[in-house]
């Protein structure tokens, strides 16, 4: 019994040892791959690449594909002949001197017909030749050696987006291709069981990669995510995609791209379905299942220009649509708006006053919003009193907003497309308004600047009464002085009057180019001249006190 035991252990342990023997992740350049034969990805074995049928109905139809090795039902990321389905039992993958890859509907030395190619030639082989390899993130390289990769399955994706991806606006090249740059697009199946190219793309928007889209037959938008704030995408503020790790970067040959990495332990990915939404999904390590964890567009709102222009989307009961014009605008056609056509929206009722040439257009902020299509960046602004004041002074600027950092100054212009206001969440937009149209919504920065205006008046005004008074008081004292020169010149001093012990001279005034002199008097001859400071005598008050006209007592000879 314990002999037996032993024998069934170690013929398992051989068949393990020989499987894992027989599993390999790599093709060496002149071999090839048939099927029922696959790659295994190492060291983890997430990932198998091979041929298969996705549609259980038409087994004959096959293509390569890799696929998640350990999750059930089998969930395919990428599909190399999407166009070309194999028609043969037993088709092939090749790898050529050149480094191309080939799928063959049959053997290579029958002279099969080529159902699909990697589109790469190089010169020379290396030495030591290529192989393409199958890597647990799921890539296919096609690499030399010494590891230089000259083609990735990562640069020309399918319907997936898999951790480690960096999304471009064209695809990454780094070996001779033939024909034009190649868009990098993941492209929807047609239907769930057949992986040929079907209605719906997404990519990145290029004339403004900030952002990305998912167009529908070609360039008919869909869905557009918002432009990227360096955090996350302002169109998607409840389940923001920067929580699963994407990240903005800067190539000098792609230019601007976003990576995508995982956040967790969790198998996840992002698929285009046939319908055109994008669907996150994540594996239940509890039953090695798929979960749907995310799903836009969710409600019409979210789908591209839901409103048409210069309107506001939200959202109301069974996630239909409310389409309301933004404040200063009206329908452009009434009588389709009201019939529940609101493909037009609406333009300006009444126009801005720089457009009939007049001053006093303002601002509006409108709360929680995805900010429109069509934005563009302004160089060289460093605040947002100048973002704001660029736009005042451009009479086809509609819109701005400033994040310091972030996205800097971007305006639009007066057709404001596919603006959705949340009822959380989303950020704000800056409404150019005529002056009629702001009412009580007058902008906070008119307001601060009207308050600093009365502020600085009242000061002046202050500034100025104060100066006005001094020198009213100098005045007066000067005309006394002046009084009191003349009768001195006239008489003497009475003999009460204190002789004068010593002169000041008085350099403020000079009549006939000399100075004046200011006597020392005694407090009697001072009571007796006002009267013992009589309120008749009183000429006024300043900064040293009471000021008093004098009347001279003239003693006489």
């Amino acid at each position: 019994m314990a002999a037996s035991r032993l024998l069934f252990s170690l013929c398992t342990a051989l068949a393990v040892a020989a499987a894992a023997a027989a599993a390999t992740d790599t093709l060496k350049q002149g071999d090839s791959l048939t099927a029922p034969a696959t790659l295994v990805s190492s060291p983890s074995g997430v990932f198998e690449l091979g041929f298969h049928a996705p549609d259980p109905a038409r087994p004959a139809r096959l293509y390569l594909c890799v696929w998640y090795r350990d999750t059930q039902p089998r969930t395919v990321a990428w599909v190399a002949n999407r166009v070309n389905a194999a028609a043969a039992a037993a088709p092939s993958l090749t790898l050529t001197a050149g480094g191309e890859l080939r799928v063959l509907d049959g053997a290579a030395k029958d002279g099969a017909r080529m159902l699909w190619s990697s589109n790469t030639t190089t010169r020379a082989a290396p030495r030591g030749g290529y192989e393409a390899v199958i890597q647990d993130s799921g890539s296919l390289q096609v690499r030399d050696v010494d590891g230089t990769v000259i083609w990735d399955s990562f640069w020309h994706p399918s319907d997936t987006m898999l951790s480690g991806m960096r999304i471009s606006v064209n695809a990454e090249v780094r070996a001779q291709v033939r024909g034009p740059p190649e868009r990098m697009l993941f492209t929807s199946w047609a239907s769930d069981t057949d992986p040929s190219p079907g209605r719906f793309a997404l990519g990145l928007d290029p004339a403004n990669p900030s952002q990305a889209f998912i167009w529908r037959d070609g360039n008919v938008p869909f869905w557009r995510s918002g432009q990227w704030t360096g955090l996350n995408f302002v169109g998607i503020p409840y389940r923001p995609l920067y929580v699963y790790g994407y990240k903005q970067g800067n190539d000098p040959i792609l230019g601007m791209y976003f990576t995508y990495t995982a956040t967790n332990t969790s198998l996840q990915r992002f698929v285009v379905a046939p319908d055109g939404r994008d669907v996150c999904y994540m594996v239940k390590k509890s039953t090695q299942e798929w979960e749907t964890v995310w799903v836009q567009p969710s409600n019409e709102c979210e789908r591209y220009g839901a409103c048409g222009s210069n309107a506001i989307c939200t959202v109301v009961q069974d996630g239909k649509a409310k389409c309301t014009c933004m404040k200063g605008f009206k329908p452009k056609l009434a009588d389709e708006w009201n019939a529940g056509n609101r493909s037009q929206g609406c333009v300006r009722n009444p126009p801005l006053d720089c457009q009939v040439n007049k001053t006093g257009d303002g601002f509006l902020s409108i709360p929680n919003v995805k900010w429109p299509d069509f934005s563009y960046w302004v160089s060289g602004v460093t605040d947002e009193y100048g973002c704001m004041n660029t736009c005042q002074q451009n009479c086809s600027c509609g819109a701005y907003v400033y994040m310091t950092q972030l996205t800097g100054c971007l305006h639009w212009g007066n057709e404001l497309m596919d603006v959705h206001q949340f009822q959380a969440g989303g950020y704000a937009l800056n409404l150019k308004l005529p002056a009629s149209e702001l009412g009580s919504h007058i902008a906070v920065w008119k307001i601060a600047a009207i308050a600093s205006a009365v502020v600085l008046f009242v000061l002046l005004a202050c500034l100025f009464l104060w100066w006005k008074r001094g020198r009213n008081i100098k005045d007066a004292v000067h005309r006394s002085w002046r009084r009191s020169r003349r009768s001195s010149t006239r008489s003497q001093q009475s003999a009460g009057m204190l002789d004068i012990s010593h002169s000041i001279p008085f350099d403020d005034e000079t009549e006939d180019g000399k100075n004046h002199e200011l006597k020392v008097l005694s407090l009697d001859r001072i009571k007796a001249a006002t009267g013992s400071f009589s309120e008749s005598n009183k000429l006024g008050e300043g900064g040293f006190g009471p000021v008093y006209m004098e009347h001279y007592l003239v003693e006489k000879k």
